[in-house]
Parts: structure tokens; sequence; C-alpha cells
């Protein structure tokens, strides 16, 4: 999986107990960190999943499938849910 940089800030109470975790050796990085952080909330949160990928489907990011997968939705659910949003199915995408 090819990895992008972005910058976030923090608190400087969680920075420091961000590096707290990895200086204790349970992740090896701060990266590592935020993004177990940032799955378990999507797991915690499968409204933001369904969200994300929509967004994705929009901008024609990901193809239906691959945001089915996002969402966590077999592709006629997703489909569905396009619908009830007021989306276009399309069949053609540009993944990056």
């Amino acid at each position: 999986m090819a990895t992008k940089s972005i910058s976030i800030s923090v608190p400087r109470v969680m920075k420091s107990e961000i590096e707290a975790l990895v200086e204790s050796g349970e992740y090896s990085s701060r990266s590592d960190v935020i993004r177990d952080a940032f799955r378990t909330f999507m797991r915690m949160n499968p409204e933001k999943k369904i969200n994300a990928a929509v967004e994705l489907y929009k901008k024609e990011k990901v193809s239906l499938t691959r945001a089915a997968e996002i969402a966590d939705m077999d592709i006629e659910s997703f489909k569905q849910e396009l619908k009830d949003r007021g989306l276009i199915v399309r069949t053609y995408y540009n993944e990056e």
C-alpha cells in the first residue's frame, strides 16, 4: 500500500500520550499510533466509513466495488445507499 504524509496538530497532552505509547514499545512510530486510532475510529463509526466511501466514489477516486468495500457493504446495498442520497450509480472510475 502506497503511503502519503499528512501533518496534523494535536493538543500537547495527546502528543505526550502518543510518544509514550511509542517509547513503551507498544507501537513502532507515531504514525502507527495514528493509523491504529483512525482504524478504530472508523470501525466504531460505520456511518463515517459509508460517508467516506460515498465521497470517494462521488469524486471518482474509487470504483463502485472499492467504495462498497470501504463502506463494508455489499455492492447492491452500496448502490442503494447512493440512490438514497440522490446519486447516480456509474460503472466507470479513475482510481488513483
